[in-house]
């Protein structure tokens, strides 16, 4: 059999992506180059943090810190959001990014980036990289959502260092239902969901219908940590999820292609 050419590496694949909406097109963009359908399915909305000047005011006091990490792209965005005109980046401070994306944000806006996880980009590898292990006595501020994971503000607190937070977003679940999705499902129009986080994915299980969900159980999903496979797990999903090797979007194209690739291999096998 030939290989399949570079624009059909998912040839006729249905995708539904769970990014927020202005998070997606990348991803999407990718998967359709490849000859898959990308379906748009945000389960997050990302809007302004409850208390927006005290999030102001923090910015006002950042030369004091040593290390700033940005935990996102949202968190980028958030800060350009409620800068002032005059803001500029204080350069006694050292940038990091958790991911790659992030991390091109930050240059986009001029942001030098001095630490950056060799691979992995998620919190754990983050505090692997050796300018995280060696903070005692630093004064570090984190970027962030409100909510979400405490692991870098906790690990770098017992290493010694000083540690505050900044909310500079807010993560909300859609109102809205899984209908037209589950509908195209059933007629056998969807192959995968690709769900990119615990909160999206408790976000499209709480979205869903008693009646849609049993359906959405029996989907196979592509996701970007062991956590949310332990998630899936919990919630009831029946197959094992994929967990993409590198949590960006060329990482979840990659395991995109593996899938359809195995998909297709067991139905050669089993003469289909």
């Amino acid at each position: 059999m030939p290989a399949a050419s570079p624009s059909k590496r998912l040839d006729q694949l249905q995708v539904v992506v769970t990014r927020p909406a202005h998070q997606a097109e990348h991803l999407c963009h990718l998967i359709e180059q490849a000859g898959g359908t990308a379906i748009r399915l945000p389960a997050i909305e990302i809007t302004a943090p409850k208390d927006i000047q005290a999030a102001q005011d923090k910015l006002g006091q950042l030369e004091k810190f040593n290390v700033a990490i940005f935990t996102s792209a949202n968190a980028v965005e958030g800060l350009f959001k409620l800068a002032p005109p005059s803001f500029s980046w204080p350069q006694n401070i050292q940038a990091a990014a958790i991911g790659r994306r992030t991390a091109s944000l930050l240059k986009a806006h001029a942001i030098p980036v001095d630490i950056l996880p060799d691979q992995g980009f998620n919190s754990e590898s983050l505090l692997r990289s050796e300018p995280m292990i060696k903070v005692s006595g630093k004064k570090i501020i984190i970027f962030k959502g409100e909510g979400g994971r405490t692991l870098l503000s906790e690990t770098l607190t017992q290493r010694n260092a000083y540690i505050e937070t900044i909310d500079l977003y807010r993560r909300k679940r859609p109102n809205k239902g899984l209908r037209n999705i589950q509908q195209a499902g059933k007629s056998g129009s969807i192959d995968l969901f690709v769900v990119t986080s615990n909160e999206g994915l408790q976000n499209l299980f709480e979205m869903a219908t008693e009646t849609e969900r049993e359906w959405l159980l029996t989907t196979p999903l592509i996701v970007i940590s062991k956590r949310t496979a332990q998630l899936a797990r919990t919630l009831g999903f029946s197959h094992n999820s994929v967990v993409a090797h590198e949590a960006s979007d060329e990482g979840l194209l990659n395991s995109l292609e593996q899938w359809y690739a195995d998909r297709f291999r067991r139905g050669i096998q089993r003469g289909e």
